[in-house]
């Protein structure tokens, strides 16, 4: 790496991690094991979604485990392994900066994503392409989305297009005003907030659109709509040591958050998982637990019987890397960061499998 590209990452990484943290007291709740919930759950139903860095993530656990997710939903987030495919050679982060967030650099080539995709699948490091054809796909972009543009949410929709998902398995949602956040029909700052250089944010905003809703409704065919304005319980903290190894090298947290709605307690009746990552900014050191508790997944997941996962970033962990706890979509776990293979991506599977009892 040049002199050059050197300085230019000190800026893509201050670009990549915007604004100063949000600090939040010490988490002091008893933990669970998430094995020790006894659920019954059908791993035939399990879904993902996320904002920004976890859309990515979302998008990337679901095309590698494509055997096991069915759907995923992207808010504001870009296509499969995006950071990786560029041409001489040029940094996974200056990628991810100038290509797959701003498009400097154009807009992704969508012919070298799904020829990416499929050296993946070559080699077994991802699930056999062809399950895509019957995934579904949520994608969201809003007007004032200044972070991740337009071109990005544009390149996404054609990625999965080339990959074989049809048109009824496709939803993209455009939103006037919206920016960069994760969006709910009450809770958070207005619908176009963007906060300033050092000024606090959550990245949910209110947008009198109930995203979670949107998202379920759309991958559960029987989706039931709730009554209730929230939901019945809390979502309950758990131990993540078992999964993420050496949280230096996989960058997560050693806690996570999980809502069991009380119809899936002692596996009373069979549930679905669903996986909620945060984005930047948004993990528990930061925010506590107010995307577990804010985003809206948690009173849907009562009258749907859907236990929901959100697993945690550290940014302490990895304080040089990822000093505001991203999903890895840009490398800073490793070269097979989006892989099966991969830190954060085998961690989470293990939690799946834990929940699921295998």
């Amino acid at each position: 790496m040049t002199i050059s590209n050197k300085a230019i990452l000190k800026t893509v990484f201050a670009a990549l991690l915007v604004l100063a943290p949000f600090p939040v007291a010490a988490q002091s709740a008893a933990q669970i094991k998430l094995s020790d919930l006894k659920l019954k759950i059908d791993p035939a139903q399990t879904t993902v979604s996320g904002i920004s860095s976890g859309a990515y993530m979302a998008g990337q656990f679901q095309v590698a485990y494509s055997g096991l997710v069915k759907a995923a939903g992207l808010v504001a987030g870009g296509p499969y392994d995006c950071a990786e495919v560029s041409t001489g050679g040029v940094a996974t982060a200056i990628v991810a900066l100038k290509r797959c967030m701003d498009v400097a650099m154009g807009a992704p080539d969508v012919d070298a994503l799904v020829a990416n995709a499929k050296a993946r699948e070559k080699a077994k490091e991802i699930d056999p392409l062809p399950n895509m054809a019957q995934s579904k796909i949520y994608l969201f972009n809003g007007d004032g989305d200044v972070t991740v543009k337009r071109p990005v949410a544009d390149s996404t929709d054609l990625f999965y297009r080339a990959l074989g998902v049809t048109e009824a398995n496709l939803s993209y949602v455009k939103l006037p005003k919206a920016a960069h956040a994760y969006i709910t029909d009450g809770y958070g700052a207005a619908c176009d907030f963007i906060p300033k250089e050092g000024e606090k944010s959550e990245y949910i905003n209110n947008c009198q659109y109930d995203q979670a809703g949107a998202i379920v409704r759309f991958f559960y065919a029987d989706a039931r709509t709730p009554n209730a304005p929230a939901a019945a319980r809390q979502p309950q903290l758990f131990n993540q040591a078992p999964f993420v190894g050496d949280t230096s090298r996989s960058g997560m947290a050693k806690t996570g958050y999980v809502y069991v709605p009380e119809a899936c307690e002692g596996g009373q009746q069979t549930c679905r998982i669903h996986v909620a990552f945060h984005g930047c900014q948004m993990a528990s050191n930061l925010i506590g637990d107010h995307f577990a508790v804010n985003a809206g997944y948690n009173r849907w997941a009562d009258v749907n019987n859907i236990v929901v996962l959100y697993p945690q970033i550290d940014g302490a962990a990895k304080p040089t890397s990822n000093p505001k706890a991203c999903w890895d979509w840009f490398g800073y776990t490793g070269y097979d960061f989006a892989r099966k293979s991969g830190f954060q991506m085998s961690a989470v599977r293990k939690m799946i499998g834990a929940l699921a009892g295998e």
